[in-house]
């Protein structure tokens, strides 16, 4: 292991880099799904996370994918937006997180009995979503601006349940479903079904959609942030 400046212990577990980082003791332990699309983006969810919580504990664990595209769509699908389509291997991440990330974090850090939550950005909005639908393992959810456009996941939503209790946070910017892009409109609609289709789950304990100012790509470290405090507000 080695440890950044920045207080950020980097370590690479069954290939998939971890960025991990630890206010106080106790609190959630809260996986985040990431790709390095700009320098520094690791930092910039921690500052945010801290400019709203800054007593609040936890510990944050960044896994970091190799392909977004790849890596974070639950199944195959044709590109909607320039030439990459979306190789559908999320189940392999999944079984990674579940086998080898969990684990790994719970033995090394001893946080077994601790909340253990997942959350995410757009595509990885909608891998965290996708997760909860697959397995037990996570009692919080973020879903940000999540990629509830993809192909077929109205159909996906309608016929699956929350596998455990769990609070779900979405959340959506207000210019999102005004792209030009007729595929990747359908997100508003698809995100106000989702909250429905939440409302109505017996195992969503809590459940909201928060709604930001701005398009796609405004400040996603602090939409998230939110995300988090809400989760952690239990109430």
């Amino acid at each position: 292991m080695k440890m950044k400046k920045t207080n950020v212990t980097e370590i690479i577990v069954s290939g998939i880099q971890l960025h991990i980082m630890q206010n106080g003791s106790g609190g959630p332990v809260i996986f985040w799904g990431m790709y390095p699309h700009q320098g520094g983006e690791v930092e910039h969810f921690w500052e945010s996370l801290m400019e709203l919580m800054p007593e609040q504990n936890f510990l944050l664990v960044a896994f970091q994918v190799e392909d977004w595209n790849r890596d974070f769509s639950p199944w195959e699908a044709l590109a909607v937006f320039g030439t990459e389509a979306f190789a559908g291997q999320g189940a392999r991440t999944l079984k990674w997180l579940l086998e080898e990330g969990v684990p790994y974090i719970d033995r090394t850090y001893n946080v077994k009995e601790q909340e253990h939550w997942l959350a995410g950005y757009s595509l990885a909005g909608l891998f965290a979503l996708w997760a909860a639908y697959e397995c037990a393992t996570f009692a919080g959810i973020a879903c940000c601006s999540g990629s509830l456009w993809f192909k077929d996941w109205d159909i996906y939503m309608r016929e699956h349940k929350l596998k455990r209790k769990c609070s779900v946070y979405l959340s959506l910017g207000g210019k999102e479903e005004k792209t030009k892009n007729a595929v990747m409109a359908t997100v508003g609609d698809r995100t106000r079904e989702q909250e429905k289709l939440l409302l109505e789950d017996p195992f969503a304990e809590r459940v909201v959609l928060d709604w930001n100012p701005g398009g796609h790509f405004a400040d996603s470290g602090k939409r998230m942030a939110k995300g988090i405090r809400w989760l952690m507000e239990k109430e």
